[in-house]
This record gives C-alpha cells, structure tokens and sequence, in this order.
C-alpha cells in the first residue's frame, strides 16, 4: 500500500455490527500504523453525498480488506471500483449502488477518465485559447454578426432556462459551476484594470 490508495476497512460501528468502511491512505507513521481520510456519509442532498473528513485517523494494516492504487489516467474508473462517482464538486462522492429519488438534485457524475486534452484530440484545438497563456481579460464581442448575435441570445435565453428534470437540474449545475469558476478567475484580472464585464448579459444588439 501506498499514499493515494483508497481503502475498504473493517469497521466496528456503534451497534458492534461490522461493516464495510471507506477511506484514502495518506502517510504510514513510524509504528506502521495507517494514516487515513475516512470517506462518510453527509447531509447533503438527503444524504446521498459522501465526503471526507476534515481530518485524519490512523489505523491498523490488518483492518484492510482491499486497497485500489488511482492514477491520473485511471483515477474516476478505480473511484467507481472503489464504489464511489465522483463529482463536479470538490470532495462529493455519490454511492455507485445509490438509488437516488428523481426528486433529489445531486452534483453532476464525472463521467470521464481523460483528464486533459492533447493536440489534435478536439477538432475546437484551433477554436478554444487557453487564458492563463493569452493572459487577456475577456471581453464581449461586438454584435456584428449574425454568429455573435445568435451566441450572445442563446446566452440570454440559457439565464432564463428552468430545469425541468432533475437529469437538466444536474446540467444547469455543472454549468453554472464552471462558468462561476472561470467567471471569478477573469473578473480578478479585469479588476486589476479597473473595469468590470457583465459575463451573463451580452448585447445582442448594437
């Protein structure tokens, strides 16, 4: 075993049942006790969402009963071996075997091993600039195409969109997170200029 594995442990619960027990490897101390991040059940989302804890506890080897070593390239496929999806949220895990009531809106699965892109795997290669490398803030285009036009309405009309399943409510999450991520990393560089843009509202018209 080493740092990074993930872990089923024995566990002895409350009631003295024995069960099943999820948690990653973090560091080995000098007594060869196990330093582990226990994955647990949350509140969120009526409970469907694991995380682990803010802290660690340390264990012993013959507690183990199976250990999943994650790449980079393998890291999502081994989480769901593991018995877990992860997220588009940070530190929220869903239970692979979990049936989830329509009702609950949960984070969007992570449904792919590919952690980035390389050259000639998209055909938006060309397309697509990378910010931190052009280092420009963004800015709205002038509507003087029909292609800008059309792109700055469907942006409009996406901020009117409801949800109406909770399949949609789970794209509209993923979207609204990623666009908050990059949204708040340019903003900062607009504010060093002085200047702010209204990323949800872009003129259609001139």
């Amino acid at each position: 075993m080493k740092e990074g594995d993930l872990l089923h442990i024995k566990g002895h619960n409350d009631d003295n049942t024995v069960s099943t027990w999820y948690c990653e490897l973090v560091g080995i101390d000098e007594d060869g006790q196990l330093e582990v991040f226990y994955l647990e059940k949350t509140s969120l989302c009526e409970g469907f969402v694991w995380s682990y804890r803010t802290e660690w506890d340390t264990l012993s080897p013959e507690c183990v009963i199976r250990s999943f070593t994650p790449t980079k390239e393998t890291y999502l496929a081994t989480m769901r071996e593991f018995g877990f999806h992860a997220t588009v949220e940070e530190n929220q895990f869903l239970r692979v075997d979990a049936d989830i009531p329509s009702h609950v809106v949960v984070p969007m699965v992570l449904d792919s091993d590919v952690e980035s892109t390389h050259e000639g795997d998209s055909d938006l290669n060309d397309f697509i600039v990378d910010d931190d490398e052009a280092n420009e803030p963004f800015t709205h285009a002038e509507p003087t195409s029909d292609f800008v036009r059309d792109t700055h309405k469907a942006v409009n009309d996406y901020n009117k969109w409801v949800p109406k399943s909770r399949e949609e409510a789970r794209v509209k999450s993923f979207i609204d997170g990623m666009a908050a991520k990059y949204q708040t990393s340019d903003d900062n560089r607009h504010f060093v200029n002085g200047d702010h843009v209204d990323y949800l509202h872009p003129k259609v018209t001139q």
